[in-house]
């Protein structure tokens, strides 16, 4: 463990190995968001709350097991409303995951397709650098051709080696997320 791991986990109370991520709210409604009216299951969590979460799991390092800890007055303990609670955060994330599982799918669709119209782009610039007789009008056609079918690999090379990175970044927090236990502790 580095330095700087040991100073960022610190901030975090300890239990056995897991690393406590403490979320303190007044009531169980609100960990969710307040303008999402579905059934508890399959409510989103609150913005700020995911926020949190996020930045607790960029921060604590990977090989750190996580728990989430809610803590509520005792006055509302509602036993039925917990387990509810856990299974909407489960589900939540994977609905989450889905969706970048669908992102990740598309992107991958559209580096081909970047590769296939950047490559048609090129070949056409090529064959009209090679076969056609010069004229202002053609050599800017071919230069917009070149351009464009670079522009496309430029696409296509920011997907393979910046934003996959970071889908594979957020689908490990997610499922990170998804995976953590959540406690509850009261208070009086």
């Amino acid at each position: 463990m580095t330095m700087n791991e040991a100073k960022i986990l610190g901030f975090y109370r300890k239990k056995k190995k897991e690393t406590l991520i403490d979320i303190d709210i007044d009531f169980y409604r609100e960990i969710y968001n307040s303008w999402d009216f579905s059934p508890e299951l399959n409510r989103d969590l609150d913005d700020d709350l995911f926020e949190y979460l996020e930045e607790c799991c960029r921060e604590i390092p990977p090989k750190s097991p996580i728990c989430i800890v809610l803590h509520l007055p005792e006055a509302i303990k509602n036993t039925q409303k917990e387990l509810l609670n856990k299974n909407s955060f489960e589900n939540y994330f994977s609905y989450r995951i889905k969706k970048l599982q669908f992102k990740k799918k598309k992107m991958y669709k559209n580096a081909v397709l970047y590769a296939a119209y950047g490559l048609i782009f090129i070949s056409l610039a090529t064959l009209m650098e090679h076969f056609i007789p010069e004229s202002t009008v053609l050599s800017i056609l071919e230069e917009g051709f070149f351009i464009g079918g670079w522009v496309l690999f430029w696409e296509l090379f920011s997907m393979i080696f910046f934003h996959k990175g970071e889908v594979r970044e957020m689908m490990n927090i997610l499922r990170r997320l998804k995976n953590a236990p959540i406690e509850y502790e009261y208070k009086k």
